[in-house]
């Protein structure tokens, strides 16, 4: 069963307090707190298939402070997959809001469940995938799962994000 809902409404929420320590994100096992959600902020690069595909992510903060994001994949010189993701508050809870393609429309919701030393999101009653994980990797690297079980078959899909700055992949 898919949950998707209009991701307007939400991406008006402010998605919660900023942490940061002494300006700079931290992981749980340097702090002992929740993964700061600033560290997602900026641009990131995913380079597969030898060099042939490119996954980008981008994220900021929009006009009300909610976090927002846009990743699409490249081919080649071709735009083969878009999504606008958002983190927005809905029912007292966190969450990871997903849609697909260049208008955006309805967002799919993915509960914050985690958020020790990864972020976990998790939508169990989603087709696929069912959840997904950014664990950082120091402040300028995030490995991404996206898994889930769909029609009796388990899978995941892991990206190696690297930051970019001013059109440089960082170390």
């Amino acid at each position: 069963m898919r949950r998707a809902l209009p991701i307007l409404p939400f991406l008006l929420v402010a998605c919660g307090e900023r942490t940061t320590t002494n300006n700079r994100e931290v992981s749980s096992s340097e702090q002992g707190g929740p993964v700061a959600v600033e560290g997602l902020f900026g641009d990131w690069l995913d380079v597969q298939d030898s060099g042939r595909t490119h996954v980008h992510e981008h994220w900021e903060r929009d006009p009300n402070g909610t976090p927002v994001g846009l990743g699409h994949v490249l081919s080649g010189k071709d735009t083969v997959f878009i999504e606008h993701l958002a983190l927005v508050r809905h029912d007292d809870t966190f969450n990871y809001a997903v849609s697909i393609g260049h208008g955006g429309g309805e967002a799919v919701l993915f509960k914050l469940t985690h958020d020790r030393d990864s972020l976990v999101f998790e939508n169990p009653e989603h087709d696929m995938p069912q959840r997904i994980v950014y664990i950082p990797e120091g402040s300028n690297a995030w490995h991404v799962i996206v898994s889930g079980t769909n029609k009796g078959r388990t899978s995941a899909d892991h990206y190696r994000f690297k930051r970019v700055i001013d059109g440089t992949v960082m170390p």
